[in-house]
């Protein structure tokens, strides 16, 4: 990557890992760009203000990006690396607090009440503690990492379904649990081998 500052060169090799091909960057770079172009449009025809769209843009930015980089063997041997244990891990789960934004989003949304079968602030609680529980769970167990995190992933999406998907940002749940448990919490694609190569 030529052309851009040292600093902004380190920081974009923080989140795709040191190790990422050339696909890599592109594929995490389009993918960004596909969310924060598509999240806006969509949040836009399902009734939302301009704000609400901005912000389901930039939701889209971090989940849509992530949900590839996250699950590249660049990245999980980035997070996996000495030194990243589990509290790094719960860490950077915790801040992933995008269930309440959703919930802003739809609640200033006319009809978005639809689809949700419970209270906006118990739909964000529900899918907030569900991936922080599983997350825990992913990491308590690292033999069995990947099974729990392809159920735990399953098991989020099956969450939504049961609570009533998201009005404005439908594919919320769709990159929000596989970036942060397929991906983050369990590097769920890659043998022991892959991310810990002698």
């Amino acid at each position: 990557m030529t052309g851009i500052s040292p600093a902004l060169h380190r920081r974009w090799g923080e989140f795709v890992g040191p190790e990422a091909t050339r696909a890599n960057h592109v594929l995490t770079a389009l993918t960004t760009a596909a969310g924060a172009i598509a999240a806006p449009i969509a949040a836009t025809a399902r009734g939302a203000d301009a704000g609400r769209a901005a912000l389901a843009g930039l939701m889209a930015v971090d989940l849509a990006g992530g949900v590839y980089v996250n699950n590249t063997r660049a990245c999980a041997r980035w997070y996996e690396r000495p030194g990243q244990g589990d509290t790094e891990h719960y860490s950077f789960a915790a801040l992933h607090v995008h269930p309440a934004a959703v919930a802003w989003l739809d609640a200033g949304v006319a009809g978005s009440g639809r689809k949700k079968r419970v209270h906006p602030a118990a739909w964000a609680a529900a899918h907030y503690a569900y991936m922080a529980t599983a997350t825990i769970a992913i990491r308590r167990y690292p033999a069995r990492r990947r099974m729990l995190a392809v159920a735990c992933t399953a098991g989020g999406l099956t969450l939504d379904k049961l609570l009533g998907p998201s009005h404005t940002a439908p594919w919320f749940a769709w990159t929000y649990y596989p970036k942060l448990l397929l991906g983050h919490a369990g590097a769920a694609l890659w043998s022991e081998t892959q991310l810990h190569p002698r």
